[in-house]
């Protein structure tokens, strides 16, 4: 899907809904619409980036982005040595120096590889390591000597398991795990970038919902089911297409999920057993469903993002600091490209970045760095009891919406799943939705202190 960049001005225009909290953008440099594909923050001032092509025109960047300052200035450059046909996906980076990244074959089999960087990315060494039967996943480094890497099954039958290889000596030789667990239901892979690891804890996401979990840096492994269909691979890589999750965890036992069904539903799940079992969150306010991650440093603050302006997902940002059952918005613009935040990563509650597009090698554009001060505990209950409690009734509806809120409501503004816009209205009580088409819709409720907030709407 072709990315649009908008001008500056209107990407400082969707800026927080309020105050305290916004996002900054930064220019990664790279090529024009090429977009943050995954996120290594070392510390507050040193972060690294991989990038992907976000123009449709289906191209597998080469390149690494990385700031030494904040963000101030990133600096991009070529990662030399992968063929032509490699993919490149998942970054571990140590320090301004030295980073590692994986890469996997878009076609044929010689494109599977770890690669070391320590001159700060201007020249990488190949780690011979996976097989070419395997397909690279995922990378992570704990310090400069131990790391562990993750890629798809190898071998058949009662032999077939996930390739997963470990270092202690900073990817000098790399060893197999023996207990990494087997795929199941026929076709099982592993997906690119798709891990969370705190502390000692490792938990992979695959193609059949499933998650891989280790809690000794990766020397032994289990594996449970969850309610996702497929954390995002598609019928192809086994999976279900139009359907994906994504993961977050606070500690070893609690955690998020969000699982997405067809590209348009998606229901969030919490965990108190490290991802044994889930149960939904009944939760207020807007949580969007494109990333989410744990914000270090806190009691129970996580950061969701929605990059899709053409989907219920929605474009923006929000934060929960009770562990998912209320949600505030920091930025939220329906249908606009302006809006758009993608990965997202916190090192702590006053230093993170959400990825975005960048606007060329000399541009202002392609990352976005957070402003403020998360809450490092659960909100207060006057902080609370500001969300607005948004409800919309009936739903699905024939001919009117009635909309009630704690908080006043100025106007409406509804959009159909392309962001095109429907129907505008200073109605904010009940809203006539009778000429619209059978469908759903993206109700956008507009308030006086110039925040916004969605939910969906079915018109039958």
């Amino acid at each position: 899907m072709k990315k649009v960049l908008l001008s500056l001005s209107l990407v400082t225009l969707s800026l927080g809904a309020y105050a305290q909290y916004s996002w900054s953008p930064q220019g990664t440099k790279l090529a024009t619409s090429f977009g943050v594909n995954e996120l290594s923050i070392v510390n507050p001032t040193t972060a690294w980036l991989t990038a992907y092509d976000g123009s449709g025109a289906g191209t597998y960047p080469k390149v690494v982005s990385k700031t030494t300052d904040g963000g101030t200035t990133w600096t991009a450059t070529t990662i030399t040595g992968p063929v032509a046909a490699a993919l490149v996906g998942d970054i571990a980076a140590l320090d301004a120096n030295t980073a590692f990244i994986v890469t996997a074959p878009v076609t044929g089999t010689a494109a599977n590889g770890i690669w070391k960087t320590t001159n700060g990315g201007t020249s990488w060494t190949k780690q011979t390591a996976y097989s070419t039967a395997s397909f690279a996943n995922v990378i992570h480094f704990w310090d400069a000597n131990e790391g562990f890497s993750a890629g798809d099954p190898t071998g058949s039958g009662a032999n077939a398991k996930f390739e997963i290889l470990r270092t202690t000596n900073g990817g000098t030789t790399w060893t197999a795990v023996a207990s990494a667990p087997a795929p199941v239901g026929g076709i099982e892979y592993g997906l690119t970038g798709v891990k969370y690891v705190l502390g000692n804890n490792i938990w992979l996401g695959t193609t059949k919902g499933r998650i891989l979990r280790s809690s000794d840096k990766g020397v032994t492994w289990t594996a449970n089911s969850t309610p996702a269909l497929d954390f995002g691979g598609g019928a192809s890589g086994g999976g279900v297409d139009g359907s994906s999750a994504k993961i977050a965890f606070r500690d070893a036992n609690n955690g998020l999920l969000i699982a997405i069904d067809n590209s348009i539903d998606a229901v969030l799940y919490d965990t108190a057993d490290g991802g044994s079992t889930w149960e939904p969150v009944d939760a207020t306010g807007t949580w969007f469903f494109g990333d989410i991650t744990y914000v270090p440093g806190t009691q129970n603050t996580y950061v969701s993002t929605g990059i899709n302006s053409t989907a219920t997902q929605g474009t923006g940002s929000s934060f929960t600091a009770d562990g998912g059952a209320t949600w505030t918005i920091i930025d939220n613009i329906a249908g606009v490209d302006g809006g758009q935040r993608g990965k997202v990563n916190f090192y702590n509650n006053t230093t993170g970045w959400a990825g975005f597009f960048s606007d060329g090698p000399t541009g202002s554009a392609g990352i976005l760095k957070f402003v403020g001060a998360l809450p490092v505990a659960p909100l207060a209950v006057n902080e609370s009891s500001a969300k607005s409690n948004l409800k919309v009734f009936p739903n699905p509806a024939v001919d009117v919406v009635n909309l009630t809120s704690n908080k006043e409501v100025k106007s409406v503004t509804i959009y159909d799943l392309s962001g095109k816009k429907v129907k505008s209205t200073t109605e904010t009580k009940q809203i006539n939705v009778s000429n619209l088409a059978k469908g759903t819709y993206i109700l956008q409720a507009n308030y006086g202190n110039g925040a916004v907030e969605n939910t969906k709407i079915i018109k039958k």
